[in-house]
């Protein structure tokens, strides 16, 4: 397993989605089948750069097409991660089994919601 110092490949402050963009093509262009990524060196992380970095190596496993694991995390980016992580399921969409209103214009519109009779 190859270890990967984030901080001195890309910056100790991780702020756009690009940054994990380009951590993905160098590990890919590493050849490795496995790595662990050192966050020891990160001072800063933006939501947009955990998200990126989420998707890319932690929500698929076989995105990067090499094993991926992270260590040494901050408290703060790990906070980051985990928020992330929660927030990429998608809604569920629940029908409405109520008919759609269509207004020809704002005074008819008007009109309906001053009625309290529906």
């Amino acid at each position: 397993m190859r270890t990967i110092d984030i901080a001195e490949i890309l910056s100790p402050d991780l702020k756009s989605r690009m940054r994990a963009q380009d951590l993905k093509m160098y590990i890919e262009n590493g050849g490795a089948d496995a790595v662990e990524i050192d966050f020891r060196n990160v001072k800063f992380a933006t939501r947009s750069f955990m998200d990126e970095f989420y998707n890319l190596f932690l929500k698929d496993a076989n995105a990067c097409h090499c094993a991926v694991s992270i260590t040494n995390v901050p408290e703060d980016i790990k906070t980051m991660l985990d928020s992330v992580s929660r927030t990429q399921v998608k809604a569920k969409v629940i029908p409405s089994h109520t008919p759609e209103i269509v207004f020809k214009d704002v005074n008819e519109f008007l009109q309906y919601v001053s009625n309290p009779v529906h």
